[in-house]
């Protein structure tokens, strides 16, 4: 699914969670590496559940679909930190977390450096992003290492262009044949690829990419609702109220309603 974070077209960031965190079954083009300072973190990843607890961490590659959820015992002093990055600024140094994948993504503490732990601790401070991408390759080049790296196929590369393609075209008039043709691929294939590898079908992504900005848009802009739902692709108002109740369980409406309430109140 396409990602939800806040701090869409940053390179590099950093979530700090305390307490057992939900979050729903997602994907995106980015590597994430969540570390747990205390308690207790469960995280499904590729269609495994993995409890970090105190000292461990899981390294997820990009594309991979993962779940955040929450656990309602023994969780209560949970403190993790989750880092967010584009394989590309990494790629030049390390560029096997782009042709690579890890079957088993796990980090036990035992194989977790006391260098990585500062590292982690940092990026929570970090004000810059130059900073923050230095203690990303500290944390990254200690923990790659501890991993039990596959090749990935050609194929296993697809999603990601995919979903990066979309990503870039959203405000065009998608499809699953055009897709299909822009990748020279049968459009069953791309269809099984939505369903299977990435567990979301094509209509869903599409209409979470294109909700995505139009919340983006409803923030930061004074378009009208009209406006910004042809902006992003929509051909309908119809649908596109209903795509996004669907992302957001509420409709354009009052999330724009809702949105100007909180911002008068701050």
């Amino acid at each position: 699914m396409y990602p939800y974070f806040e701090s869409k077209g940053r390179a590099i960031f950093v979530s700090h969670i305390r307490g057992s965190y939900s979050f729903p079954s997602h994907f995106h083009a980015y590597i994430e590496i969540p570390y747990c300072f205390s308690g207790m973190q469960q995280i499904k990843v590729g269609g495994k559940v993995y409890t970090i607890k105190s000292g461990e961490a899981i390294v997820i590659f990009p594309n991979t679909v993962h779940e955040y959820v929450k656990s309602h015992s023994g969780s209560e002093n949970t403190e993790c930190v989750s880092l967010i990055c584009d394989t590309q600024i990494l790629a030049d140094t390390m560029p096997e977390i782009t042709t690579k994948y890890a079957q088993n993504p796990l980090i036990p503490s035992y194989l977790i450096s006391e260098d990585t732990v500062t590292a982690f601790k940092k990026m929570l401070t970090a004000h810059q992003e130059a900073e923050l991408i230095g203690w990303a390759y500290i944390a990254l080049s200690n923990l790659i290492p501890s991993l039990n790296l596959t090749e990935l196929d050609r194929d296993c590369e697809l999603p990601s262009k995919i979903t990066r393609y979309i990503e870039e075209n959203f405000q065009k008039p998608l499809t699953i044949k055009y897709i299909a043709k822009e990748f020279g691929y049968n459009p069953s294939y791309i269809a099984h690829i939505f369903c299977d590898r990435l567990q979301v079908p094509f209509r869903t992504y599409l209409g979470n990419v294109r909700s995505e900005y139009v919340a983006s848009q409803i923030r930061t802009t004074d378009k009208s609702l009209t406006e910004i739902a042809y902006d992003a692709g929509y051909c309908s108002l119809n649908s596109f109220c209903r795509c996004f109740k669907k992302h957001f369980s509420q409709t354009p409406s009052q999330y724009k309603k809702k949105f100007q309430k909180e911002a008068v109140t701050k």
